[in-house]
């Protein structure tokens, strides 16, 4: 398989120029290849929850954010579960990530493109973001 996880591993490089050069390819590797999409939002998944509750770094976070904000911004109604369960379990708890600052902007986008999808979403986001 061509997209696999060193793929992804790239976006931790320290060159921004490689980082959107590979978020370009990334998000168009999604859009022509339908079978490949769970594997990929499953490997964007296991990345930020790496970086959430082990590494705390990695570069490519904002980057992988944006790519993330197309995908939700597209994502049918009523949304799967799974899609409000990265919401809750992912995306929340990134909040509490050092180094927000940088990447904060993308991760509101990703919010709020769910809770524009699902205003059913927004107390338990709200509960869920005050727990943090």
């Amino acid at each position: 398989m061509f997209v696999s996880w060193q793929l992804l591993e790239l976006f931790d490089s320290e060159d921004p120029r490689e980082r959107d050069f590979l978020k370009t390819v990334l998000h168009r590797i999604y859009g022509k290849f339908l079978g490949l999409r769970a594997f990929i939002r499953k490997q964007i998944n296991n990345i930020f929850l790496r970086f959430i509750y082990e590494t705390d770094h990695f570069n490519g976070v904002a980057e992988l954010l944006e790519i993330l904000g197309s995908i939700i911004n597209g994502f049918a109604l009523p949304l799967k579960a799974e899609h409000k369960q990265f919401l809750m379990k992912v995306l929340i708890p990134m909040h509490t990530a050092k180094g927000l600052a940088l990447f904060h902007a993308q991760l509101a986008y990703c919010v709020v493109q769910f809770l524009e999808k699902d205003s059913t979403l927004t107390e338990p986001v709200a509960e869920r973001a005050l727990y943090f």
